[in-house]
């Protein structure tokens, strides 16, 4: 990247930062405040999962409208702004009604406010995407490994202040961007291969598989005497692992089929979640588990967002990141609702040994249907 271009970029590389780092504070802690104001495993895994409800309809609302009406950056703005008034309300929320609403909210806006940069990323950068890509997972790591020590001294409550201050960042970022890439004027209807919906469906059982880890692993480490400095920076070791992965991505896709990318990501998750049920008490093996992610979430997601875009005809590149990010939000949803259920009947390691049974069947689909989406018209 140019150094002209690199300041150009600022206000794009900031989103992704501030994007990112509210997500940082969210995945490993936003449990441990829910459990603070009261919620038990199932109603927590309720809210978790209505919380990723937002991300099945959200990104498919504004990433069409985005490629309907042109007005990406107005979308964007406006989507951060009303994720952040929303997110505002959460200390007033009482109740399970309450901060569902609450939540669901918040997180209708936030997600929508991404598919139209990720798509204008990937029309903009190519496949240098991931290098932009990556200072979102930076923004993660300093958000997990800050924000374990301040919590051990403040508490689980001041989560809360710190992500209206990460989402204030966010949306100043939003007011620096230019204007994104209208889409593409065509009249063509741009074919699409059978292998769409089996790709799809394996990307709903991966995320499906992370449910438990979203929504109980912080919970789950803090059940075995790790404090939340300890934590987040298991949390931080695996985004670590992912940044490096994103840096070099462009070298898998040149040596690899992307196919079998998306099948070895999902064959390692298996391996990820029997290690974190069967060796709790274990930091180095714990840690080992954690390097995975960079396979399991760094490059399932740039081979997942690379394929989607090749599905995807001119005009379409934003809804089609939507419509993926709808799948993942699916899974999500499903995984988070499921694992409370799961932690309950099956025990905190049985509920990370079903997720390993959701990502091999993710495995075996794709074994099944050998799609080879990197030759899919666009």
């Amino acid at each position: 990247m140019s150094r002209s271009r690199a300041r150009s970029d600022w206000p794009r590389l900031a989103f992704y930062g501030f994007y990112f780092s509210a997500l940082g504070a969210l995945l490993p802690y936003w449990p441990l405040y829910l459990r603070l104001r009261g919620f038990g495993p199932r109603a927590l895994g309720d809210l978790m999962a209505l919380f990723a409800l937002s991300r099945i309809i959200a990104p498919y609302v504004g990433g069409a409208l985005s490629d309907r009406l042109g007005h990406r950056l107005t979308a964007v703005r406006g989507g951060a702004l009303l994720a952040l008034t929303c997110f505002m309300t959460i200390p007033y929320a009482h109740g399970f009604l309450a901060m569902a609403a609450a939540m669901m909210a918040f997180s209708f806006f936030w997600y929508a406010t991404l598919p139209p940069v990720e798509a204008s990323t990937l029309a903009s950068h190519g496949d240098r995407y991931g290098r932009v890509r990556l200072w979102g997972s930076i923004g993660f790591i300093i958000a997990v490994l800050g924000l374990g020590p301040t919590l051990d001294h403040l508490g689980a409550a001041a989560v809360v202040p710190i992500i209206v201050v990460l989402l204030c960042g966010l949306w100043f970022a939003t007011l620096g961007l230019s204007p994104l890439a209208p889409p593409a004027a065509t009249s063509v209807r741009q074919p699409m291969r059978r292998g769409l919906l089996p790709f799809l469906a394996a990307c709903f059982l991966m995320q499906v598989s992370y449910g438990p880890y979203y929504t109980f692993y912080s919970l789950y480490l803090a059940h075995y005497g790790y404090s939340k400095a300890a934590i987040g920076a298991l949390w931080a070791l695996g985004v670590i692992c992912e940044v490096l992965v994103f840096w070099q991505a462009g070298r898998f896709f040149a040596r690899f089929r992307e196919s079998r990318l998306l099948a070895f990501t999902l064959a390692l998750a298996v391996v990820r979640w029997i290690m974190i049920a069967l060796f709790p008490r274990s930091w180095p093996l714990l840690a080992v588990a954690q390097t995975f992610h960079a396979f399991t979430f760094g490059l399932y997601h740039a081979v997942a967002v690379r394929l989607v875009s090749r599905y995807a005809g001119p005009g379409a590149k934003a809804r089609a990141q939507a419509i993926y990010g709808s799948a993942a939000g699916a899974g999500a949803a499903v995984g988070a609702a499921m694992s409370g259920y799961l932690w309950v009947a099956l025990g905190r390691e049985g509920m990370f040994l079903a997720a390993a049974g959701v990502a091999a069947s993710g495995f075996a689909l794709l074994m099944r249907y050998r799609i080879a989406p990197e030759e899919a018209a666009i």
